[in-house]
């Protein structure tokens, strides 16, 4: 038998995060920036020039489909539709997070992989609970770097959060240094997290969905359509390790 790990923060409370973290997540929660700030930094730190902005644009547009295609299926993420659970959620994300991925490895030949359901082997030999998304990058020969991580809870977009930064702590730790991004989202409401290895930054949050944009396309492209914006940038920046 193989070692016997312990999951660290499968059940994690708000105290056990914050001893984790070294902050008070209610100060730290007072203080965001908003995400054309983020987006700023994310691409002043870019290492990779990345998709144009037609194919960010193009990327866009499939977004939007795989959207509609899957409220269309799922129905919309709200109380009122007692069927919808955080797998519907993941789901959701993955609709979001695929395209862009996809464009952007045939874009630069980086060896990406997005795994669903991934533990992360902290440095205290310990496992953390299954994370929903986690971007991987083959840096190297017996290499990798996390990239970014999703968290995605269905009611709460706090809890979604606090998971979230514990995660990225432990990537970062994990990838020896570097930038690690992630995002906490419910589905309809997402938001972007930073961590630089010393310090984290959340953004504002900011909406994905709303109830009429299967009619109206243009102003999800205007608004909401953000989110390909941070995940291209995460892309850019995002997995390198800084000695």
């Amino acid at each position: 038998m193989g070692p016997e790990y312990k999951t660290s923060y499968l059940m994690l409370s708000q105290r056990e995060a914050e001893k984790r973290l070294g902050f008070n997540l209610r100060t730290f929660d007072r203080h965001a920036i908003s995400v054309t700030q983020m987006l700023a930094i994310a691409n002043q730190e870019a290492k990779v020039q990345g998709l144009t902005g037609e194919e960010v644009e193009e990327a866009k547009e499939t977004v939007y489909g795989r959207i509609v295609e899957y409220l269309e299926g799922e129905g919309y993420p709200s109380e009122m539709n007692e069927g919808y659970k955080e797998v519907n959620v993941n789901d959701l994300v993955f609709a979001v997070l695929i395209p862009v991925i996809s464009m952007f490895k045939k874009k630069t030949g980086r060896i990406l992989y997005l795994k669903r359901e991934k533990a992360i082997l902290v440095k205290d030999g310990e496992m953390s609970r299954n994370q929903q998304f986690v971007m991987i990058d083959l840096a190297g020969l017996d290499h990798q770097n996390l990239v970014f991580v999703v968290e995605a809870k269905n009611e709460s977009l706090g809890e979604a959060k606090k998971l979230c930064l514990v995660t990225m702590k432990d990537i970062g730790e994990l990838n020896g240094g570097g930038l690690v991004y992630g995002f906490a989202t419910t589905g309809e409401v997402w938001q972007m997290l930073r961590f630089d290895g010393t310090t984290f930054t959340q953004s504002e949050s900011f909406s994905l969905l709303f109830r009429e944009m299967t009619k109206n396309k243009q102003s999800w492209m205007q608004e909401g359509s953000v989110v390909v914006d941070c995940i291209h940038a995460t892309l850019r920046s995002g997995g390198y390790i800084v000695k």
